[in-house]
């Protein structure tokens, strides 16, 4: 893929939310590389909340993401439907899915709670 096509496809990926490098690749090389590549023509925001490295597009970035999807529109290419959003787990529920699955002493486990917004708290959801 030659410079173009590869920013084309990490600016379609980011889209119009926020995104972690590990969100952009699961390769830390190529999510830095990409990171790079963005950051030479100004098409990105990066910014460092604890050890995460947040990504968003600029203003820049912003406008040629419209574009594509305006060239996708154009082009009769149908846009895939958005990401479902979990439904919240009330209390009732229980902190895992599954519950049936897991012994008791999981289930009941508050710890379980604690550490799991703890993983949230540092994402910022």
């Amino acid at each position: 893929m030659d410079e173009f096509e590869r920013i084309i496809f990490w600016v379609w990926r980011i889209g119009d939310s926020e995104k972690t490098l590990v969100e952009l690749s699961r390769n830390a090389a190529t999510a830095k590389e990409a990171l790079e590549l963005l950051k030479k023509y100004s098409l990105v925001v990066v910014r460092k909340k604890g050890r995460i490295y947040l990504v968003s597009l600029s203003e820049k970035g912003l406008n040629v993401y419209r574009k594509l999807g305006e060239l996708r529109e154009f082009l009769g290419i149908p846009v895939p439907s958005e990401r479902r959003e979990q439904p919240a787990i009330t209390e009732s529920q229980g902190a895992l899915t599954g519950l049936e699955s897991v012994p008791t002493f999981v289930a009941d486990n508050p710890w379980l709670k604690v550490l799991a917004q703890r993983g949230r708290e540092r994402v910022g959801l």
